[in-house]
């Protein structure tokens, strides 16, 4: 599965990297799955011919707000499961405002929906790889079926409390290095379902556009500087290179490209060290990048799995 994170709603040229990926994966005759931000759902409805070339990818959900404080694991680490719940269906169908955090008026998962109707948004990414259970029962309330954000499972999806939780990505950064065939080729040999994750805002910018949100909200939206034209076009060259590989391994039939998620047969089995596993995955983005230490996550863990102790 080729998978994009759509989420730079600050950086013009963002917009311009989605467009050179749009036409290449056209190029090729393969197909995405792009998971797009409430933000930037906003921001592509001014631009019609994007739309038109992402209604042929399948569309999925980013969150509202990414790295807006308070993020996800922040909103929702607070003692009560059904209000951490609540908070997160209310955040998730909200404008988030970018520098204060506040909520205003309808959008979310919302303005995804509107832009692309009648798709069904039912896929859903969290920032960061930040997932905590409360949010993620919200979003299925709100039509999500497929979660791709957790360490569950490696090689193909399974099944629990009306979430299909597909494989973690092998790669999330691609470079073209040796070292990055090395872990295509064996991601692509050992996994029933190995899945790309690629940020399009990285092919143009030098760093990530959200780390002028780790020390809290900015007072405005500050640009990241740009990669040189010269390596933009090295880096955009290696893609395409990559996707030639795969159009060509697809149409051999030695692999096959799908961006719609397959329906899990397996049902998880529970163990406390899936617990453990997924929630100390959970909390890496946040407790790197904005300083953030939780209180309650675990415990909601552990009450979405049913392990807590009575």
């Amino acid at each position: 599965m080729l998978t994009f994170d759509v989420e730079d709603f600050i950086n013009p040229n963002a917009i311009g990297a989605l467009h050179i990926i749009l036409r290449m994966l056209h190029k090729y005759k393969l197909r995405g799955l792009f998971f797009i931000t409430g933000h930037m759902a906003e921001k592509l409805s001014n631009f019609s011919e994007l739309q038109d070339l992402l209604k042929n990818h399948e569309i999925g959900f980013h969150s509202s707000g990414h790295s807006v404080r308070p993020t996800i694991p922040e909103y929702t680490d607070i003692e009560s499961y059904q209000r951490a719940y609540s908070t997160s269906l209310e955040r998730e169908t909200s404008h988030i405002n970018p520098l204060t955090g506040k909520m205003e008026g309808e959008g979310g998962i919302y303005s995804l929906q509107d832009l692309f109707r009648p798709k069904k948004i039912e896929t859903y990414r969290a920032p960061g790889m930040s997932w905590t259970p409360p949010h993620l029962e919200a979003l299925t309330n709100l039509g999500i079926k497929y979660d791709f954000s957790s360490n569950i499972t490696l090689s193909e999806p399974v099944h629990y409390k009306a979430i299909d939780f597909c494989p973690c990505t092998f790669i999330q950064k691609w470079d073209g290095s040796l070292v990055d065939y090395q872990v295509f080729s064996y991601a692509i040999l050992k996994r029933k379902v190995a899945i790309l994750d690629l940020h399009p805002n990285l092919y143009v910018n030098q760093s990530e556009w959200d780390s002028i949100y780790h020390k809290g909200n900015p007072r405005t939206l500050q640009k990241i500087p740009q990669r040189p034209l010269k390596e933009v076009t090295s880096l955009f060259t290696k893609f395409e290179l990559l996707l030639k590989i795969i159009s060509i391994s697809h149409h051999i039939k030695l692999v096959k490209v799908d961006p719609h998620p397959s329906i899990s047969t397996r049902d998880l089995v529970v163990s406390e060290n899936i617990v453990q596993k997924c929630y100390e995955a959970s909390i890496i983005w946040p407790k790197r990048f904005f300083d953030y230490n939780p209180r309650f996550i675990y415990n909601h863990f552990q009450e979405f799995f049913e392990t807590t102790h009575h």
